[in-house]
């Protein structure tokens, strides 16, 4: 371990090293070594336990402590754990055949392991700090609350739920975030088992799904794709909210949306009023008075621009392009009315 405050001032005092006269730049240089995992950052606290960053930016208020130090990441023991970096993908071995374990964790962090990272024509071994029990359970328990990973253990599922240490045992695994539910898959002819005198709830919905997916599905995922086909209008709800917890999802009542008629006929379009050139200007003028009265009533603006048949191709040519600049598409039409010489 070394302070990091020695290793900034160290390039401008040993005549070994190479001459660098802004020691902040080699300060920052090795806290930029904390972010990428290459090193682990520790600060002492008064009652002599430590925090640690790693794989994660130090703190601005730390990063100026005189005490901050840096530790090789084979000697370090993590305080924290950042819950991102138990995502599938976040670091390179830790996910095995699609799932992680408690027990793949703890032997990832053990203190002794080390990550191959391939390279192009070569591989590097990164080693892994320690990180004891009591550090990854809670950092692991929310991943699965953040959405990160979702956590089966046999009966119970959990996906952006709170989930209790006790849940996290040998026999969980964490799984990778699982597909949305569309809300077509929620109605009354997709899952009725769900549903009875036109009405569900929340934990019917999750029971039947389960069952018919044939995998026990985490309420977190079922309250999503529910949020959504009310906000969709595939579903409309009778009481209760969308409830953070499956331990009442049954107070949440759902029902299918009343059968509506065919929708209202649009309005016919206004007739159309040819301009003139300079009447196109006055109404570019006027376009800041018009939204402004009409504001919040979707104002919109439908124009043509039309030639006469028999102008030159290069003329059409030359007004196309320059439509084309302002209103990407936009052509000349012909004139109605007026013939090809």
């Amino acid at each position: 371990a070394r302070f990091v405050k020695d290793l900034a001032n160290a390039f401008t005092r040993e005549p070994r090293l190479p001459k660098v006269l802004n020691a902040g730049v080699v300060h920052d240089t090795v806290l930029q070594g904390v972010e990428r995992g290459l090193l682990v950052a520790r600060l002492a606290r008064p009652d002599a336990s430590a925090r640690t960053w790693w794989r994660t930016p130090v703190d601005q208020e730390a990063r100026q402590e005189p005490t901050l130090e840096v530790v090789l990441p084979q000697q370090a023991v993590l305080s924290d754990l950042l819950p991102d970096l138990l995502a599938p993908e976040a670091l390179p071995g830790l996910w095995q055949d699609g799932r992680l374990t408690l027990k793949q964790a703890k032997g990832y962090f053990n203190g002794s392991h080390s990550a191959t990272i391939a390279h192009d024509g070569w591989e590097e071994q990164v080693p892994i700090p320690r990180c004891y029990g009591a550090t990854l359970k809670p950092a692991l328990t929310e991943a699965v609350r953040l959405g990160i990973a979702w956590l089966a253990n046999g009966p119970t599922s959990y996906w952006k739920e709170n989930v209790t240490i006790a849940v996290l045992d040998e026999q969980a695994e964490l799984l990778p975030p699982p597909e949305p539910i569309a809300p077509a898959d929620l109605t009354p002819s997709s899952l009725p088992a769900a549903w009875a005198d036109g009405e569900t709830n929340g934990a019917a919905i999750v029971r039947a799904l389960s069952q018919q997916r044939g995998v026990a599905l985490p309420w977190g995922l079922v309250r999503d794709g529910l949020r959504e086909a009310v906000r969709s209008r595939w579903l409309q709800t009778v009481s209760g909210d969308a409830v953070a917890e499956f331990d009442t999802a049954g107070s949440w009542r759902l029902r299918a949306p009343d059968a509506v008629g065919p929708p209202a006929p649009s309005p016919p379009p206004a007739a159309a009023v040819e301009l003139a050139a300079h009447q196109v200007q006055d109404l570019a003028e006027r376009v800041p008075q018009l939204l402004e009265a009409s504001a919040g009533h979707g104002l919109r603006f439908r124009v043509g621009v039309a030639l006469d048949a028999n102008a030159p191709a290069s003329v059409r040519q030359q007004v196309d392009e320059l439509l084309d600049s302002a209103v990407p598409d936009m052509k000349s039409e012909v004139r109605a009315g007026s013939k090809a010489s």
